[in-house]
């Protein structure tokens, strides 16, 4: 089935997996080397986090299937250890890349001009979203008209909820994928060829997290004890429409032009009655939709706040009066607690004390029925984790740049909803307590 979708003229993104045995590394071998042979000339790539591993694992699983197609290395291919690639006696070429992700590279330029005919991420959990947003706009670029085959990006996986989850998983399992991405569930169990007794090893996994990820393919798994925020406790979110209405609040967070979303949200108590998502707007325009909103529904100014970080300082400057947040400020003074916050800065306080409403129950989400906001905001949700747990010192969360790593674009809808927290501070809530 995997072979028909990677050699079909309509997908073009194509995710495989699920669990561990599934044989997910021999159909990608096997893929490249035939379409290799079956197309000279043509240029492909296997990718993984790290190359090194890249050549102890998949190149193994390559020469097992070389072997036994009877595809003979020194005549048909050889492998050039100097620059990691495969050469085809016909011309074809199969370039092993390392995938990680770089500081001093975050856009994967080293990639960024080369072309290729298609290609195969390894192991798609660990890679970070830049490098398949990269290499998915070059393939496709080498000889895919003279032969009239569809360039394509192929991703095999182990469950992980990262930008994978979020493109693959959720759409396929909500039935919504566009026609030129698919996703093909591969157990153990879908394996004939498997080593005998691989099943029974892994039925006998202690770890409930790795079983549920390893054997069953399960994608929704609970998966890290230092998250924050209860599964459970999200889904209620949108649910819990008998939460009290109360005064009303303005939370926004603002993004530059063509990055990311300017995400706006007015709240009556704990309620977020509507969620606005502006794209490409300019400060004076986000300016002037916060200012008709809160006229519209009597929002004061010192009840508006603002992301002050980068942009979003401009758009506080042009509405005299409300509130600016800056992330990495000082913890503010509980009126909770007689005790210093132990907290890293202002943005973990108040995502702490998001934590706590969301997990008490005291919070509503009116999505008004948008299913992408609500499945976007609960994937940001999951990602509000514990950084460094058994550290001693000041509580932090894992950073926002992590997190976009993670899920493939900025946590905005969560970074928005977590500033309603900023006016907490200002006056006791018997129930928040730290």
């Amino acid at each position: 089935m995997a072979l028909h979708i990677l050699t079909d003229d309509i997908t073009e993104e194509f995710a495989f997996g699920g669990g561990a045995g599934g044989a997910k590394s021999w159909t990608g071998c096997s893929w490249l080397a035939m379409m290799c042979i079956a197309y000279p000339g043509t240029r492909w790539f296997i990718g993984r986090e790290e190359l090194k591993r890249l050549r102890e694992s998949t190149y193994q699983t390559f020469l097992k299937v070389a072997k036994e197609y009877g595809i003979k290395q020194g005549e048909v291919w050889k492998y050039n250890g100097q620059d990691h690639y495969i050469q085809f006696a016909n011309g074809s070429r199969i370039d092993l890349l390392d995938l990680k992700y770089l500081p001093s590279d975050p856009f994967y330029e080293r990639y960024g001009s080369i072309e290729y005919t298609g290609g195969w991420i390894e192991e798609a959990g660990e890679i970070n979203h830049g490098a398949y947003d990269t290499l998915k706009s070059r393939v496709g670029r080498h000889l895919n008209d003279k032969y009239g085959i569809l360039g394509k990006i192929f991703t095999t996986l182990n469950p992980k909820k990262n930008w994978c989850h979020t493109e693959f998983w959720k759409p396929y399992k909500a039935g919504t994928l566009p026609a030129n991405r698919r996703f093909l569930p591969s157990l153990v169990t879908d394996n004939p060829f498997v080593d005998k007794g691989y099943i029974s090893k892994l039925q006998s996994l202690t770890d409930k997290i790795k079983k549920e990820r390893l054997l069953y393919g399960n994608f929704d798994y609970d998966d890290d004890d230092n998250a924050l925020i209860a599964r459970s406790a999200i889904d209620d979110l949108f649910t819990n429409t008998f939460v009290d209405k109360g005064k009303s609040y303005i939370t926004a967070d603002v993004a530059r032009f063509g990055k990311d979303n300017t995400v706006i949200m007015l709240w009556s108590g704990w309620r977020v009655e509507s969620i606005h998502t502006l794209q490409k707007r300019s400060t004076a325009e986000v300016a002037q939709f916060i200012k008709h909103l809160s006229t519209k529904h009597g929002v004061p100014r010192s009840n508006i706040i603002i992301d002050e970080d980068g942009v979003g300082g401009g758009v506080v400057d042009l509405l005299p009066g409300c509130q600016g947040f800056v992330n990495n400020s000082s913890p503010l003074p509980n009126p909770d607690s007689d005790k210093d916050e132990n907290y890293k800065n202002l943005k973990t306080q108040c995502y702490y004390m998001l934590a706590a409403a969301i997990n008490a129950g005291r919070m509503f989400v009116n999505a008004d029925g948008n299913l992408e906001v609500q499945e976007t905001l609960s994937g940001e949700l999951e990602q509000v984790k514990r950084l460094n747990a058994d550290a001693d010192g000041k509580l932090e969360i894992v950073p926002k740049e992590k997190v976009k790593e993670l899920l493939g674009r900025s946590p905005d809808y969560s970074d928005t909803l977590m500033m309603r927290m900023f006016f907490e501070l200002k006056k006791p809530q018997e129930w928040l307590h730290f």
